[in-house]
């Protein structure tokens, strides 16, 4: 089993195991053309978007989440392309007491370009949470995964992100950004972790960590990066 059908293998399994646990599923395939996914909701949401495309096709998918009142605005989005663009883009957006937003995007190419790009946002005693992963196949991966954390009047607030830029024999670039805020006593951790694996060519990753607490409250930032 060579490289390129490893990584789509799990990439396929991770799309499966997404939309077992999503309220709301988009899925669009393409043969030579475009494909596009989209998925959105306002509440308590669980989404899934998923785009493939062959023969140099472009796929793109899409997620808009909003959860309102303390909700939880989860999503998961996956695009993948054969000698085209794939292009994967998660916005989550989870407001209130004990608001949660988990977001994970996924993007891969063979002898093209995979983006792949995740951002959390949640207010209140909150959670912010956010997963990228690229990878590409002789082509170029580029990652980016953004969490920003605010907790108020006393709530803690956790931004973590975690982005991923695979590139077999090609060029991998990868971000990572944090910021978490508190007030009043409570707590802010910000944590930060980006990954560039250039087999055989070129890799970079980057991150900033962003940890804020403002009358009495307690702060934290820790950052990781590694270049393959």
């Amino acid at each position: 089993m060579n490289r390129a059908t490893l990584w789509m293998g799990t990439i396929a399994l991770l799309a499966m195991a997404a939309e077992a646990h999503s309220q709301v599923t988009a899925r669009s395939y393409s043969d030579g053309g475009v494909a596009t996914a989209r998925a959105s909701g306002v509440g308590n949401v669980n989404l899934h978007a998923e785009a493939a495309a062959s023969r140099g096709a472009r796929a793109d998918a899409r997620i808009s989440g909003t959860g309102l009142r303390g909700g939880y605005a989860t999503g998961a989005s996956i695009a993948v392309s054969d000698r085209g663009r794939a292009v994967s883009d998660v916005h989550s957006d989870a407001r209130g007491w004990g608001a949660r937003s988990h977001v994970e995007s996924v993007a891969g190419s063979i002898r093209g370009v995979a983006i792949s790009r995740g951002n959390a946002f949640a207010r209140g005693n909150s959670q912010a949470v956010s997963y990228s992963t690229a990878t590409a196949h002789h082509g170029t991966a580029v990652s980016q995964a953004d969490a920003d954390a605010r907790g108020r009047r006393g709530g803690s607030a956790l931004a973590e992100s975690e982005s991923v830029a695979d590139a077999y024999r090609g060029t991998a670039v990868s971000r990572s950004r944090v910021q978490a805020r508190s007030d009043y006593g409570g707590r802010a951790v910000g944590q930060g972790h980006a990954m560039g694996l250039g087999w055989g060519r070129h890799a970079n990753a980057d991150v900033r960590v962003e940890s804020g607490a403002r009358f009495g409250g307690r702060s934290h930032a820790s950052g990781s990066h590694l270049d393959w």
